[in-house]
């Protein structure tokens, strides 16, 4: 910035009035040195300027001049507090910016200058403290966000607030790891999910399968610390109803049918016996029985009740693959998926685990395809959703005692199988006090959800008419209530992820330049308390002055 004029605000009569009684004050102070002049020519001049300069700056602090620098407006960095001043310097030489601005220093020049902010161009943000009023000044502008965390220090973080047993919860994030170094989800003792970090940037995915009921945290170690508590509210799953049509019995269906029933579920095998002979047997099963899923293998996949629940929007499951290439084929061809498999190895089976095999084949990789955890096992949706498992039988774990395996592959399996339940409700965490969250939920828009104390309303989304966003600012940090019977964790918004939580609505690359020079002007003043630490000085000075 260059120094170009210095202007003195317009005064009032007032004003002229305070100045004239100063100056009166100043000659006051000069005929009464002059009366006790000292005896040294040198000590009197010095007391003169002593008594000339306090005068002078307060006169300066009462008529707050301003300077008029030159700026270069198309881009501009805010600063955020804490930010060390060789990572600015680093950005600044980075990306060729002369205007470096801390947030008080540029609210400061925004009220001097009100005609600034339709001056400026792009703006760079660095670091995670901004406030909501600095935001509002400059959400017409085009932000690019630098943030400033440290090694070590989450970036970002997401999971699901509430969930369903049996379910996966995902926790994704992004990390700058000091050195190469495990990343950890433990709850107690228990390790979930792991991943090796390498040194430098790392986005990370962990998931595991939800094992809990109510109120849930979970630890995220990275190396030996805790850098992060994960907490979520765990539903317990409602009974569904299975029907598995087989082409003849095996062990694998029926301890796949067992467990279910073992967990409440309704479940109805018919199975082909002799050549137009079928058997029929029920768990837990009523006489009014409509199924959810069906499960069977590829051979039935032109089975009339398989297409029908199909096309009804029901959910099949194809295990005992025997051939992956000519099954999924069928699958393919009689439901009318896109599944692809490729050949990974020349061996007869490939080893998932002690007691589990699969076949040498993988699903090849699309974007309307999930995959099950490392377990060769995808789920497609069309009119209703389609899983494939190229396991080869997983009953042998339950014989070996590894039911938390077996139920792993299956709860996961079926849970992304499950119809939506009329009362889903889906939280993206971390919420924050204090910072608006969106609750999205499949219900209409004329009803009301109940949070803590409050009812919200919902509106219909844009996107899906058949669910509804909830739009609410939570303020107690800590457990809340949420629709009577659920609970949503909310934490404290003192941290950089909530900081960072407040920026990224602002964020709005896309808008085009608000400036049209590369150089404008604009007047500053200097801080108060500039002028009183110079007062400050002055009067030590003459404190100072008769004792040497």
């Amino acid at each position: 910035m260059i120094l170009n004029l210095i202007n003195v605000n317009t005064f009032s009569t007032f004003d002229w009035l305070i100045v004239l009684a100063l100056l009166i004050l100043l000659l006051v102070q000069i005929f009464a040195l002059k009366r006790n002049k000292p005896s040294s020519t040198l000590r009197f001049w010095l007391k003169i300027s002593l008594n000339i300069l306090l005068w002078a700056v307060v006169l300066l602090l009462f008529i707050n001049p301003s300077i008029e620098k030159s700026l270069d407006s198309n881009k501009v960095l805010l600063v955020s507090e804490n930010v060390p001043q060789s990572t600015i310097q680093k950005v600044k030489d980075s990306l060729k910016i002369t205007e470096v601005f801390s947030q008080k220093s540029f609210n400061r020049q925004v009220i001097d200058n009100p005609k600034l902010i339709n001056q400026l161009g792009k703006i760079y943000l660095l670091g995670e403290d901004a406030s909501p009023e600095l935001l509002s000044k400059i959400k017409q502008h085009s932000i690019q966000w630098i943030p400033s965390f440290q090694e070590d220090e989450l970036q970002e973080i997401h999971w699901n607030g509430i969930t369903y047993q049996g379910e996966i919860q995902q926790i994704d994030g992004k990390v700058f790891s000091s050195t190469s170094q495990i990343l950890r989800l433990k709850y107690a003792n228990q390790v979930l999910d792991s991943i090796k970090l390498e040194k430098g940037f790392n986005t990370f995915r962990l998931g595991f399968t939800n094992f809990s009921i109510g109120k849930t945290a979970i630890n995220l170690e990275l190396g030996e610390k805790s850098v992060k508590e994960i907490n979520f509210f765990s539903l317990k799953n409602q009974p569904h109803n299975f029907l598995f049509i087989l082409s003849n019995p095996d062990f694998e269906s029926k301890t796949l049918a067992d467990w279910l029933g073992k967990n409440g579920n309704k479940v109805e095998t018919i199975t082909t016996v002799a050549k137009n002979t079928q058997s029929t047997f029920s768990i837990n099963t009523a006489k009014k029985f409509v199924p959810d899923i069906i499960i069977t293998d590829p051979s039935n996949a032109g089975n009339t009740l398989v297409k029908k629940a199909f096309s009804d929007g029901k959910s099949v499951l194809f295990i005992n693959v025997e051939n992956p290439d000519i099954d999924v084929r069928a699958i393919n061809q009689n439901l009318g998926m896109k599944w692809k498999v490729k050949r990974i190895s020349n061996q007869e089976n490939r080893v998932i685990s002690q007691d589990l095999t699969a076949h040498p084949y993988q699903f090849e990789v699309s974007s309307f395809q999930k995959s099950i955890f490392e377990y060769p096992i995808a789920i497609q949706k069309r009119f209703g959703k389609v899983g494939v498992s190229l396991l080869n039988e997983s009953f042998p774990l339950m014989l070996s005692g590894d039911s938390i395996t077996y139920s792993r592959i299956w709860q996961s399996t079926l849970q992304a199988l499950y119809p939506s339940s009329n009362d889903n409700i889906k939280v993206d965490a971390p919420i924050f006090a204090d910072v608006k969250s969106n609750i999205k939920t499949k219900q209409n828009t004329d009803e009301l959800i109940l949070v803590e104390k409050d009812t919200v309303a919902t509106t219909q989304s844009g996107i899906n008419p058949l669910s509804a966003v909830a739009k609410y600012t939570f303020r107690k940090a800590g457990w809340n209530t949420f629709q009577d019977s659920l609970s949503i964790y909310v934490e404290d918004r003192n941290g950089n992820l909530a900081k960072a939580k407040v920026i990224k609505p602002y964020l709005n690359e896309s808008e085009i330049s608000n400036a049209e020079n590369t150089a404008d002007f604009f007047s500053t003043t200097m801080p108060e308390w500039f002028w009183y630490v110079l007062i400050v000085l002055l009067l030590t000075a003459l404190w100072l002055e008769p004792k040497f």
